[in-house]
């Protein structure tokens, strides 16, 4: 095996390993966090079972990447969203407006393909897996921090007393919510509700 791998092959291996990601998360949502198995990634991958071996010691090793992978990208939503804003309003944390709204939104990913019922039930299955698996705990961890950091400024902005808190609040609000979404499968009012507790949060 060579000591070094080719430049025009890295882009080749990195699709690999994402689609294997891709497949997790969607074997997650359809049939639930027991079902993956290396074999089962690579049929729905459409790859084969050494691909999965290559990339991903075990299952563990699978559903932390693939958590990973879900945070990740959710952090780059929520950061060139709330940035794009801001540049929009000439206002460095994109406060000019409805700080209380823009909040919301950020924290729902409207308007983002992420919100799809599909992603939302592996990340959340994930998560809960997290109770029996530290590293999973570590990523959840990390992924609300990058909330946490955001989040309490605009806040703040619409005159909460207690960014931090109240945030902290918001989240937990909004992953209730989902959740209760996920398992009647009606979100006509889940930003309005969601809205409706910000306004409280600032107003006390």
């Amino acid at each position: 095996m060579p000591t070094t791998t080719p430049t025009r092959a890295r882009p080749r291996g990195t699709a690999r390993r994402e689609a294997l990601l891709d497949a997790v998360l969607r074997l997650v949502a359809e049939v639930g966090v027991d079902a993956v198995t290396h074999r089962r990634v690579a049929e729905v991958a459409g790859l084969p079972l050494a691909s999965t071996t290559y990339w991903f010691e075990s299952k563990e090793h699978l559903l932390i990447a693939a958590l990973e992978r879900a945070a990740g990208e959710d952090i780059e939503r929520l950061r060139a969203f709330l940035g794009e804003t801001a540049a929009q309003a000439g206002d460095p944390i994109g406060q000019a407006g409805d700080p209380v709204g823009l909040a919301v939104a950020a924290i729902l990913g409207l308007g983002d393909g992420q919100s799809s019922r599909g992603w939302l039930l592996a990340t959340y299955a994930l998560m809960l897996e997290a109770a029996r698996m530290p590293a999973l705990r570590d990523v959840t961890m990390r992924w609300t921090d990058a909330y946490l950091e955001a989040i309490p400024p605009l806040l703040a902005a619409a005159g909460s007393r207690h960014p931090r808190s109240d945030a902290e609040l918001l989240l937990a609000a909004a992953d209730g919510l989902l959740v209760e979404q996920l398992a009647t499968g009606d979100a006509s009012d889940l930003a309005p509700r969601l809205r409706r507790l910000a306004d409280a949060l600032v107003k006390a």
